[in-house]
């Protein structure tokens, strides 16, 4: 009725407009946002619906088309060397950690035992929602023959992942926990470039650790954690048999005390800046950084779809199951939705380093 009227009141004012000689163009723009006012509002809280609109190239008519593949991205490796944990809930859970019980001493003839203690400290964490929609019209899907769509809506997982590792990564590769562990001292942070003397540098660095109360402490394996500009580099120094000008007869060890290397492709380089890590094999002794997960929803994002409300019908009333891929009733929209529950320590000296015994860091400076 509103669209019948407004129809109506737009042909009286051409009419008054030709028959008195002036433009009659201002007046109907008036009537028409007088009028579609509602619908205009109506239609703006779907203004990121994508729609055929959206996707010009996709939708055209062409006599022959060929979708090419997305571009292949970097995938990050955090799971073998980052120490997985759960939380029953988003409240946070709390990890303590008792220094172990002093060393022995002579007792004399008739003496007493001397008294031990023992030290505790605790850190907490918790995990967090994150998630993002994509919203398109029914017409899209039903154009899209190539297939463009459907194949957009799995990559969502692909971005799911790509945001999980740079989460990840922003635990330990940040200014903060730089800092802190080149202010540790040189046990825990160093300025050398990737060679093969400053990694065997930071292996002794990790063999002259101590604990809280002075015991020598060791990890059983180390990885060797680097950018994806340092991997040839690292190939070249793991992969060769000798090593020329160093103090072990020019036969290289290094393999013998690095469990391998892992590319993290979001360690933030600049050149000729290129940091590298090595981060004590994780395990309950070594959880040098905690990622969080909530119990029972798994180690991966989740993909969504909102269930269509459109149910079909027949002449005489009954009526048939739902179709997921109808849309909504109101708009035909379709609602997809990734989602990923994860989270890490935020401490205001580590960040996300929930150990930092487990780690060395060199900012990859000097030579």
């Amino acid at each position: 009725m509103r669209h019948q009227i407004l129809s109506m009141l737009c042909e009286v004012a051409t009419t008054l407009g030709e028959r008195d000689k002036y433009d009659a163009l201002p007046q109907i723009a008036a009537l028409k946002q007088l009028f579609m006012e509602p619908e205009t509002i109506a239609q703006s809280k779907l203004a990121e619906t994508m729609t055929t609109a959206n996707f010009p190239l996709l939708m055209v008519t062409t006599l022959s088309r060929k979708l090419f593949d997305q571009y292949q991205t970097k995938k990050g490796s955090w799971k073998d060397y980052t120490y997985p944990d759960t939380a029953p809930d988003f409240r946070d859970v709390e990890r303590y950690r008792t220094t172990r019980p002093g060393t022995l001493y002579q007792r004399g003839e008739k003496g007493e035992s001397e008294a031990t203690s023992i030290t505790e400290s605790m850190i907490h964490y918790g995990v967090s929602e994150f998630s993002r929609q994509f919203d398109i019209s029914w017409r899209v899907i039903v154009n899209d023959d190539l297939g463009f769509i459907r194949k957009a809506i799995s990559e969502m997982v692909d971005a799911a992942v790509m945001f999980e590792d740079s989460f990840v990564s922003a635990l330990y590769d940040n200014a903060v926990t730089q800092a802190s562990m080149i202010a540790a001292g040189a046990l825990y942070g160093g300025t050398g470039r990737l060679t093969a003397p400053n990694l065997a540098i930071a292996i002794n660095a990790f063999r002259q650790r101590l604990d809280a109360v002075g015991n020598p402490i060791m990890p059983a394996a180390i990885w060797l954690v680097i950018p994806p500009e340092l991997e040839l580099q690292t190939l070249t120094i793991m992969g060769s048999t000798q090593l020329p000008g160093v103090a072990t007869n020019d036969v290289n060890v290094l393999p013998r005390f690095i469990q391998g290397y892992r590319v993290d492709p979001y360690i933030a380089t600049a050149a000729p800046n290129v940091p590298w890590y090595l981060f004590a094999a994780p395990s309950a002794t070594y959880p040098t950084v905690a990622v969080c997960r909530l119990e029972g929803w798994g180690d991966t994002p989740k993909l969504w779809m909102k269930a269509g409300d459109r149910l079909p019908m027949t002449a005489a009333g009954g009526l048939g199951p739902a179709d997921p891929w109808a849309g909504s009733f109101a708009t035909k929209d379709l609602e997809f939705e990734v989602e990923d529950i994860i989270g890490g320590w935020d401490s205001g000296t580590w960040v996300g380093v929930t150990d930092n015994q487990g780690l060395y860091y060199s900012s990859g400076t000097t030579p």
